[in-house]
């Protein structure tokens, strides 16, 4: 019986995505020393005056998430022959009906905050490199053990989505002190889109007719782009061919305004009692309107694909090449078919710590991403060190995407007036990469001048008349009694 190869199916489904191509700060987020903390949650203050970052390295972040599998789960050890194989049966087997994997690239060049009266101002500049897709368990199945045990009936390929964006993203932020225990925090983020690919739907699926295991294939699907891409058609108007324009003018990509967005951060603060600190945020809240270089192809209907011939099988790329072909033939421009809008993936995040003395604390995050109607839970603990002159640091260890052995750690390090951060969630993870489900890293560079005193100290003297020292009691009755 014909089977897929998982490589064949990927590149047929996501034909127009090209590569697969998301973000949490799980350690980073109750590390409130470290001004970087307020990216996260709008609600961090820096003690300092004002901070810039350096610029070019203010601060670059790397996420990968695959609820599915680590890369290494799926290579086995045969003794017998002293070799290694990958046995994805397995793997195929733990699928849940819909598995995420997602990654993501944020470059922050320009950063910035400043404190002006009780209000502390941020601004940050970034670009945005992020990919989320969604891959079914039958659509796994029918890459792995091919259609053998879908002859007669349709493996569904119901939820099988491909989607991707490049932002610059304009954030301004706003933290200020409600209360002697509240505070609040906001970020308003001017988003500019460069490049898309979205897929808002996906139904129908692929059925192995029982007699002469023809291919029927039912493709109920829309895929949106806003990219410089040529669009080759056939007679019968179908797409027959999708390239990069040639000689594409990068700088007008990288400076085009017209793809308008708008999103939101909120964050708090709250002091609960002496030695409990409470925190949470909610983050990515907003749309893009995606408007130039758009083009958003439909399938909507059911063709028979039988081969070159009767020996033909998914192992052979003349058969794959012609069966790629013929998918890619049933999808049909949608002329004049404007714009369209992508929805931000929101983030939320809760957190507590709890004192342990003066300059440790123990801490907990729960964090949920909320992707296609599916939450992505996550669970961090956490001992934190804080009120160093020169230190804040941070260990943490997280359950996430089914993985219970992600050992974090977080550093800020006030070399005079340069400030170091930098916070990983799994940071074992880098050493065995390919074992990993997992994988985030946060560093940058940031400039504090005169900063050798915390700021509350000094915005205490400010608040009302101070008192001066009283060396001698003012009254004369209390005075003629010292007599």
């Amino acid at each position: 019986m014909r089977k897929i190869k998982i490589t064949y199916l990927i590149s047929i489904l996501l034909m127009f995505s090209g590569l697969s191509k998301a973000q949490q700060n799980l350690t980073l987020f109750l590390m409130h020393d470290v001004p970087q903390a307020n990216m996260v949650n709008p609600a961090v203050q820096n003690n300092c005056g004002w901070i810039v970052g350096l610029p070019g390295i203010a601060s670059v972040h790397a996420n990968y998430n695959n609820t599915a599998f680590a890369p290494n789960d799926m290579l086995r050890y045969n003794a017998s022959v002293d070799s290694s194989y990958f046995d994805f049966d397995q793997i195929v087997d733990d699928f849940s009906n819909v598995e995420l994997l997602k990654t993501s690239v944020h470059y922050t060049p320009i950063y910035a905050g400043l404190w002006v009266k009780k209000n502390y101002f941020t601004f940050a500049i970034t670009e945005k490199v992020t990919t989320y897709n969604t891959i079914t368990k039958e659509a796994a199945q029918l890459a792995w053990y091919g259609n053998t045990s879908f002859v007669g009936r349709e493996a569904s390929l119901k939820g099988l989505r491909a989607n991707g964006h490049h932002l610059r993203e304009y954030a301004f932020g706003l933290a200020r002190s409600v209360s002697d225990r509240l505070t609040l925090g906001v970020h308003a983020k001017l988003l500019f889109g460069k490049g898309s690919v979205y897929m808002p739907r996906t139904k129908g699926g692929l059925t192995t007719d029982e007699r002469n295991f023809g291919l029927i294939v039912n493709l109920d699907t829309e895929v949106k782009t806003s990219f410089p891409i040529d669009v080759e058609l056939d007679d019968e108007g179908y797409v027959s061919g999708v390239a990069l324009q040639d000689n594409v003018d990068w700088m007008s990509y990288m400076m085009n305004r017209r793809n308008l967005g708008v999103g939101f951060d909120f964050g708090l603060i709250y002091e609960y009692d002496d030695r409990t600190t409470l925190s949470a945020s909610i983050l990515n809240l907003g749309v893009v309107g995606w408007r130039t270089n758009v083009n958003t192809f439909v399938s909507d209907g059911t063709f028979v694909f039988t081969g070159t011939d009767s020996s033909s099988d998914f192992y052979d790329s003349e058969y794959v090449q012609e069966l790629r072909d013929s998918l890619q033939h049933q999808f049909l421009p949608v002329p004049e078919s404007g714009a369209y809008t992508s929805r931000l993936v929101p983030e939320i995040y809760l957190g507590a710590t709890r004192k342990l003395n003066d300059h440790f604390n123990a801490g907990a995050v729960v964090y949920s991403r909320v992707l296609r109607n599916k939450i992505q839970p996550a669970v961090t603990l956490s001992a934190n060190t804080y009120n160093y002159k020169m230190l804040n640091a941070s260990v943490s260890y997280t359950a996430i995407n089914g993985d219970y052995f992600n050992v974090g750690a977080g550093i800020g390090l006030k070399l005079g007036v340069v400030h170091l951060h930098a916070a990983a969630d799994n940071l074992s993870g880098f050493m065995k990469m390919a074992d990993q489900r997992n994988l985030n890293l946060r560093f940058g560079i940031s400039i504090v001048p005169r900063c050798n005193e915390p700021r509350e100290k000094a915005t205490k003297s400010k608040n009302g008349i101070s008192a001066l020292p009283c060396y001698a009691s003012p009254y004369k009755e209390d005075q003629k009694g010292r007599k």
